[in-house]
């Protein structure tokens, strides 16, 4: 098992970061751009842009569907999500925080998924966990795609 990692908060919140060599402006477009997303985040994506927008993924095995409801929008920066699954029978949602820096020869995302806590104290930990390997193993896919 992997070590928890600064930003982390079992159960309540995770937080991964992942180099981009590619400027804010460029990576911004991997965030929101259907078919770019479908080659990191899920197998299927759905965006209606814009500050009351929302995302849609498709993936996994068996078949998950997530939604994400735009909370603050400001490119080629920020993009705050209510985040659910859908039909997973939680009946909480995780606040998604998706975060752009500049950093030397590229860019940094930040993503920050909180409100674990709210999910049923019987699943909480396990979906924070799923998430978290979730975070990482899709943010590498991102830095090899968006080269």
């Amino acid at each position: 098992m992997e070590a928890i990692r600064q930003g982390d908060i079992p159960g309540v919140q995770l937080r991964r970061r992942q180099e981009l060599v590619l400027p804010p402006s460029e990576a911004w477009r991997w965030l929101v751009e259907p078919e770019k997303l479908a080659r990191w985040l899920a197998r299927e994506a759905e965006v209606e842009p814009g500050p009351s927008g929302e995302i849609r993924l498709r993936g996994g095995e068996p078949l998950w569907e997530e939604r994400g409801r735009t909370v603050e929008l400001a490119p080629p920066v920020l993009w705050v999500l209510s985040f659910e699954r859908l039909g997973a029978g939680w009946g909480a949602v995780t606040r998604l925080t998706l975060r752009l820096h500049p950093v030397p020869g590229g860019s940094q995302i930040d993503v920050m998924q909180d409100g674990f806590q709210r999910l049923p104290l019987s699943i909480g930990l396990t979906v924070w966990e799923t998430y978290r390997l979730r975070w990482k193993e899709a943010l590498a896919r991102l830095a090899a795609a968006a080269r």
